[in-house]
């Protein structure tokens, strides 16, 4: 059995997110795009080896994302531009471990959270497993639930 510590240290890193294939339950794969994210959205998840973890991800759709919308300035874009933003966006963080162990390191289960922190207060405090494949060309594939029920194959390479 590979020891969690090997698991942390072999994801350890930044990711940038590639794509999603999502399926139904029955194994027929969706066409259909995410629909808070889109079909394109960006992503990028970060890991430590002392146990800490962001995700935060947007979608690639410019009518979901207002460009006249600034932080600098909380009085530019209207309520309803900054919750469009919001609305498709995820983002949140906290630790993580190695939830189930394999005799190799590339592959077993891990879990992100408790969240500490969540762009929806229905996020915080919730657990999200993940299934991970680790190959050897610095990609990482998730298995996981969408949003929205299906079954997601999210593919990530290594930044860092």
């Amino acid at each position: 059995m590979v020891r969690p510590e090997d698991v942390m240290k072999a994801i350890s890193g930044t990711w940038l997110y590639l794509n999603v294939t999502a399926f139904y339950d029955n194994g027929t794969q969706s066409h259909e795009e995410d629909p808070g994210l889109g079909a394109s959205p960006t992503g990028m998840l970060s890991y430590n080896a002392a146990g800490w973890m962001a995700a935060n991800f947007m979608s690639g759709r410019p009518e979901d994302r207002p460009d006249n919308v600034d932080s600098a300035a909380l009085d530019v874009g209207t309520d309803a531009e900054w919750a469009l933003i919001g609305k498709h966006t995820i983002s949140y963080s906290g630790p993580w471990r190695v939830s189930i162990a394999t005799d190799d390191v590339g592959t077993g289960q891990i879990t992100h959270g408790p969240t500490r922190v969540a762009w929806l207060p229905s996020w915080l405090g919730i657990e999200l497993q993940k299934n991970y494949t680790l190959y050897e060309d610095d990609t990482m594939r998730f298995i996981s639930r969408t949003q929205d029920g299906k079954i997601g194959h999210m593919f990530f390479t290594r930044l860092a």
